[in-house]
């Protein structure tokens, strides 16, 4: 009786766990505006990471790139359900602040800094990416920097 017990009771938490990670991780309804969306935000982290160590100046410019960036983002929410794009715009608007805060501490010229608010911009494009299916998704390095006068990256 025991063993049954224990038996269902971790079935009941594995189902409990997918159901929790697939209501985490939705499907949107324009799935290849949001892939570029966040391939473009992406491509930007790489570009502020290249700026490493020589080029801390041209971070504000980056950031406010990101910021336009984010817009792809915006758009491609627009049709989504209320609860879902709020989730969504809620884990963008902390990865632009986080943005944000690698432009204000490039001003310092301190690398351990700026690589530190990277990290946490990093942590924040993760937390965004978790909200939809792996296929879509474009983690931090996982694009590279675009290149200057050109499209945004190809897949």
């Amino acid at each position: 009786m025991i063993v049954i017990r224990k038996t269902v009771i971790g079935l009941l938490g594995s189902f409990v766990l997918v159901w929790a990670q697939s209501a985490l991780a939705a499907e949107p309804k324009s799935p290849q505006d949001v892939h570029m969306a966040l391939r473009i935000l992406a491509s930007v982290y790489a570009d502020m990471q290249s700026k490493l160590p020589n080029q801390l100046d041209r971070i504000p410019h980056e950031n406010q790139e990101f910021h336009e960036g984010s817009a792809a983002m915006r758009d491609a929410m627009a049709n989504e359900p209320a609860d879902y794009k709020t989730k969504v715009l809620a884990a963008l608007d902390q990865a632009v602040a986080a943005s944000q805060a690698v432009s204000d501490t490039s001003a310092s010229h301190d690398t351990v800094k700026v690589m530190a608010a990277l990290e946490q911009l990093a942590a924040s494009m993760h937390s965004l990416n978790e909200l939809f299916p792996e296929a879509i998704r474009a983690e931090p390095g996982s694009v590279p920097a675009p290149v200057h006068g050109g499209p945004p990256p190809s897949q």
